[in-house]
């Protein structure tokens, strides 16, 4: 008002403005609000975009280890026609497990062969083998099944480290892999008593370390018996 007053009365210079100092103060201030906005913002976005990534390892790391848990718990020996008991492990190894299971995921209760595999992408598939019979007393696995990747973005484990599936006998001693074959032998597959299931899953939404890892101990009522015994 003042202003208006002395523009009016003819008193206010038509040149007046602001001084440089004034510029470079408000320029200032301003600088550093959008600095605060700024890091506020960018904070907010990290934590959000982290906490999502955590959540969605979660989801995925329970699914997939709820899968592996259910078939892995029924696994069980496989009845043959004037022979010994096939044995439920057919190639156990640190990265893939090949077994048999009393689980049933179709409309009918039938045995099932599966195996897990961990690809080097990081993608954790099942293929489930329906069996076949016909008497209803002895099955067999034939034909490629199905095959359907239940996880991504697990870490692949190295060589040296904790491997996604591991197998113990009925004292929980450490049943080793053979370093040729990368599976338990035939002997050894007999022993297993527990498996120890080990996944963690980590996605590149976020640059935090988002990591979620699982490990079950699963145990086998099944095989409680040695393997082999005859039918």
């Amino acid at each position: 008002m003042i202003a208006i007053r002395d523009r009016i009365a003819g008193r206010l210079r038509q040149d007046a403005g602001l001084t440089l100092v004034e510029l470079l103060v408000a320029i200032s201030l301003f600088a550093v609000l959008l600095a605060i906005v700024g890091g506020t913002f960018y904070s907010i976005t990290r934590a959000t975009t982290f906490a999502a990534a955590r959540d969605q390892n979660s989801r995925v790391a329970s699914t997939a280890m709820n899968e592996m848990v259910k078939m892995v718990r029924g696994a069980a020996d496989n009845a043959r026609v004037g022979l010994n008991d096939s044995p439920a492990f057919i190639a156990a190894g640190g990265k893939s497990l090949s077994f048999t299971t009393l689980v049933s995921t179709g409309r009918v209760s039938v045995p099932q062969q599966v195996t897990f595999a961990l690809t080097p992408a990081g993608a954790l598939t099942e293929t489930i083998v329906a069996g076949t019979t016909t008497d209803n007393a002895y099955w067999s696995f034939g034909g490629a099944g199905r095959t359907q990747t239940i996880a991504t973005s697990i870490e692949v484990p190295a060589a040296s480290g904790v491997q996604v599936f591991q197998y113990l006998d009925i004292k929980k001693d450490a049943l080793t892999p053979d370093p040729a074959t990368g599976v338990l032998s035939a002997a050894q597959a007999d022993r297993v008593a527990f498996v120890q299931i080990s996944i963690r899953v980590s996605s590149t939404a976020s640059a935090l370390r988002n990591g979620i890892t699982l490990q079950n101990t699963v145990g086998l009522p099944n095989l409680l018996e040695p393997t082999g015994d005859p039918t």
